[in-house]
Formats: C-alpha cells, structure tokens, sequence
C-alpha cells in the first residue's frame, strides 16, 4: 500500500474510532484554556498568521482560499441583527465597506463587490477564476499575480475584459480592512455583541478525554 493511501486509512480508522467513543460515553472532557479576549480578534489574527504562512510559503492559491473565506466570515460578523446565515449579500456588502476602496487591479482598473464574490467562488468551488457571474458578463474574470509569477486561465473566453490581483495587495486590504471593522465595532455596541455572539460558534481547539 503507498505511503499516502496508509496515512489515509490509519486516518479513517482513529477518526471512526473517536466518533464512536464519543457517541457512546457518557461523559466526555474537553480541555479547553478559555477565551483570551474577544474571539473576534483572536479569531482575526489567527487568520492573518494563516495567510501570512501560505503568501511566505509561496503558496497562492492557499492564501486566496483565506482571504476570500476570511470575507465571508467577516460579511457574516458584520451582518445585521436577525442575520442567520452568510451569503453573497454580506459578502459584497462588507466587500464595498472594507475591501474595494483599499483595492485596485493590477492595471489600475477599480475592483468591485461583485468581482470579488465571483472569484471567490471560482477559487472556493472549482480552483479557478470561472463563475456564473462571470460567464453572464455581470462580474471580470480575475488574473492573479504573486511573488513574480501570474496564475492565470488559458483556455479562457470571458465576456468582459480581465483583470489582475496581486495577491499581496489582496491580503493587505483584507489585514487593513479587518482592523478598520473592527475600529468600527468599538464605536458600534450593537454590532459589537451581534458579532461577538456569532463568533462564540467559531470551534475552539482542545483536548478531549473520556
């Protein structure tokens, strides 16, 4: 058996085992140290440490799967009360407050809401820049520039021109636009406990024992 399909399988069979010992104990211990402060912000510079890993590592298409997930996490934060769900309507909404002014293409072009929820879906579902949006001719088809090199679609036909990311540039709007929401919250009560009441869902990571 390779090395890989090994690893696979001993995963499977301790993962089986963990979900069977926790439906049949009675008692389950999670080790957990507590909060350190808001878990908006913890929340937030774990995040900012993840990319920078992935952009230090040279890996682009890691950092973008962060960067346009940590939107959508942020849409939802930012959401109004009664809000349950992310969705692409909190996605552009925080996209346009906090990302878009911060944010020019590679040529100079303006960025909006729209094409950056059509390359987060390309990016997040498919690994590639296509999208619905795209295809209809409602969003630009994204380019992505990083540490000297271009990641870009071939084989593509878009109806509207495309446009280029740098990468890092994305990540610095993404860093400067989550400390801007969160100088927001500190002026907004109400949206400070609507925020810090969704981030209690956020997992925390402990150790577990019967």
């Amino acid at each position: 058996m390779l090395a890989s399909a090994q690893w696979m399988y001993s995963f499977t069979r301790r993962k089986a085992k963990t979900l069977s010992r926790l439906r049949n104990e009675d008692t389950v211990h999670f080790e957990y140290p507590g909060d350190d402060g808001s878990r908006v912000v913890s929340w937030f510079k774990e995040h900012l440490r993840a990319i920078g890993t992935c952009v230090n590592g040279g890996l682009p298409e890691a950092s973008l799967t962060l960067l346009y997930s940590g939107i959508d996490t942020f849409g939802w934060l930012a959401a109004p009360p009664g809000v349950v769900d992310a969705s692409h309507e909190t996605y552009k909404q925080w996209c346009d407050k906090y990302i878009v002014p911060r944010l020019t293409s590679v040529e100079g072009d303006p960025v909006t809401a729209v094409d950056l929820l059509a390359a987060r879906c390309g990016v997040l579902h498919t690994c590639t820049p296509l999208s619905k949006r795209g295809r209809a001719g409602k969003a630009h088809e994204i380019w992505y520039q990083f540490l000297g090199r271009a990641g870009m679609n071939l084989i593509m036909d878009p109806e509207l021109k495309t446009l280029g990311l740098d990468i890092e540039n994305l990540a610095m709007a993404f860093k400067e636009g989550g400390l801007a929401f969160l100088a927001d919250l500190k002026q907004d009560q109400t949206g400070l406990q609507n925020a810090e009441a969704r981030a209690q869902h956020f997992l925390r990571w402990g150790k577990v024992s019967f």
